[in-house]
C-alpha cells in the first residue's frame, strides 16, 4: 500500500552535520529522501547551505558575496565543506529513480537556476522545489511547466483556512502541495488541505509523538503525503508499524 514518503531534513541532519555529503550519504543508506535549504553564489553556483549569513571568527559573511571557491576555502568551526547542488545529483545518480530530493529556495534566482540544473543532473519526477512565497511559485510556473512546486506555509499563518491560504493562486499555477509545520499540525488544518483538493506535507517531525500524531491523520480516505524529519530511521520504522 501507498505510504508517506520520508525526507531526511538537511540530510540525516540529527546523526551528521546539516547540509553536507555526509549527511546526504547517510540519508541514503537509510533508504529515504534528502531534503536541503539552497543557497547561490556570487559565481552564480548553487550551494546546500540553510542561513543566507554566517560568522566565522567574528566576521560576517553573505554567500551571495561569495564565490563558490571563496566559500570553499573558509574554516568552518564543524569542519564542514560546502557542497555544490550538482554534486549530489551526480553522487547519487546510481541510486532508483524513486529517490526524490525536496529543495527550499533562498531565491526567485535561485528557482531559475535550480531548474536548469535539475534540466542538466536529473529529472523534473525527482525533484520538489518548495517556497513559501507564492508570487515566486507563480514565477518559477510560469518558466517550466513541468517542475514539481511544493508551497510552504508562512510562519505568520497559524490557522489554516480558505481565508489564509490562496488555494485558488495555487491551484492555478499547478501548485498541488500545501506543507505545514508540525506545531501548526491539527485534523481540521489538515482536512481544510485535503477538502480543498491538495496533498499535505509537514516538516519539523522529530519526536515519536509528533511522528505518531502526523502518520495517524486521516481524511476522506487520505494522509500525510510526505513527512520531513531529523530522525529518517526512527520515523520509517514508526511508518511501517502503521502502513502495514
Amino acid at each position: 500500500m501507498n505510504k508517506p514518503y520520508i525526507f531526511a531534513h538537511r540530510g540525516a541532519s540529527a546523526y551528521c552535520i546539516e547540509n553536507t555529503m555526509d549527511s546526504f550519504q547517510k540519508a541514503i543508506e537509510m533508504k529515504v529522501g534528502i531534503e536541503s535549504d539552497i543557497q547561490i553564489t556570487k559565481d552564480k553556483n548553487l550551494v546546500c547551505f540553510h542561513d543566507i549569513a554566517f560568522n566565522l571568527d567574528n566576521k560576517w559573511y553573505m554567500i551571495r558575496n561569495l564565490t563558490f571557491e571563496e566559500l570553499k576555502s573558509l574554516d568552518f568551526d564543524d569542519g564542514r565543506k560546502i557542497p555544490k547542488l550538482n554534486k549530489i545529483f551526480d553522487t547519487f545518480n546510481y541510486c532508483p529513480k524513486n529517490l526524490r530530493y525536496s529543495f527550499d529556495i533562498i531565491s526567485k534566482e535561485a528557482g531559475l537556476e535550480l531548474i536548469e540544473t535539475i534540466k542538466k543532473h536529473s529529472t523534473f519526477e525527482q525533484v520538489e522545489i518548495t517556497d513559501t512565497r507564492i508570487y515566486v511559485l507563480k514565477r518559477l510556473r510560469k518558466y517550466n511547466r513541468k517542475v514539481n512546486l511544493v508551497f510552504t506555509v508562512p510562519p505568520n499563518i497559524i490557522n489554516i483556512n480558505n481565508k489564509t491560504i490562496k488555494f485558488e493562486k495555487l491551484a492555478e499555477n499547478n501548485i498541488e502541495v500545501v506543507n505545514i509545520k508540525i506545531d501548526y499540525v491539527t485534523r481540521e488544518h489538515f482536512k481544510t488541505i485535503v477538502k480543498n483538493g491538495f496533498k499535505c506535507y509537514v516538516w519539523g517531525v522529530n519526536s515519536q509523538a509528533q511522528m505518531k500524531k502526523v502518520l495517524n491523520l486521516r481524511e476522506s480516505g487520505e494522509f500525510v503525503s510526505a513527512i520531513y524529519t531529523n530522525y529518517p530511521d526512527i520515523l520509517k520504522l514508526k511508518r511501517d508499524e502503521i502502513f502495514t
